[in-house]
């Protein structure tokens, strides 16, 4: 195991299991992009017929019309139904943030990040694949612990990068905020791994 998955390990960085279709009374199917509609759809076709499914398709970005029509969405939602969420790490993990703010629990929750599906193919050993960490270079949302505020970047955990707020240079560490859908970023002359 390399250091940096053995840093993982330990860490409350997102991991994406290979999904399952539950049971359900109803599916609420979104995704973002054209792959992760691919991929929802392939979830879906396990379904039973006589289940509903609704079903919504968005760009692969997060903003506030995404949001508007997602809690449109959620609120038509009834006890028994399973929420599909599959698209970029990054825009998944708003979404869940969202669902869960609205009163959906984690059990009714399916999550696909594309990101993750692509470097399951590279685990190392049979032991990792049902912990896949969307790793290297990828779309994250960063917390800056100076400011307070979140902000989008492509960095990698353990990256560098400035935050937009107050412009401090940032390691993007290797713990997650789920409430704030965001790694935590952390002013560069803090070393808090010694």
């Amino acid at each position: 195991m390399s250091a940096a998955n053995a840093r993982l390990a330990w860490t409350s960085v997102p991991r994406w299991a290979a999904p399952a279709l539950p049971a359900a009374a109803s599916y609420l199917a979104c995704w973002f992009g054209d792959e992760a509609g691919r991929r929802a759809q392939a979830l879906l076709a396990g379904a039973d017929p006589a289940v509903p499914i609704a079903a919504a398709g968005f760009a692969a970005r997060w903003d506030a019309q995404t949001e508007t029509e997602l809690r449109r969405l959620i609120d038509g939602c009834r006890t028994g139904v399973r929420i599909i969420l599959a698209g970029p790490e990054s825009v998944v993990l708003q979404a869940i943030a969202l669902v869960k703010a609205l009163g959906a629990t984690a059990e009714e929750i399916v999550s696909i990040a594309t990101e993750a599906a692509s470097d399951a193919s590279d685990a190392s050993d049979a032991s990792d694949a049902s912990d896949v960490y969307v790793s290297g270079v990828a779309a994250r949302r960063v917390f800056c612990a100076a400011c307070r505020r979140s902000f989008d970047a492509v960095a990698a955990i353990g990256g560098h990068v400035a935050c937009l707020g107050c412009a401090a240079e940032l390691i993007v560490d290797y713990r997650f905020s789920g409430p704030h859908a965001a790694y935590f970023g952390w002013p560069t002359g803090l070393d808090l791994h010694r």
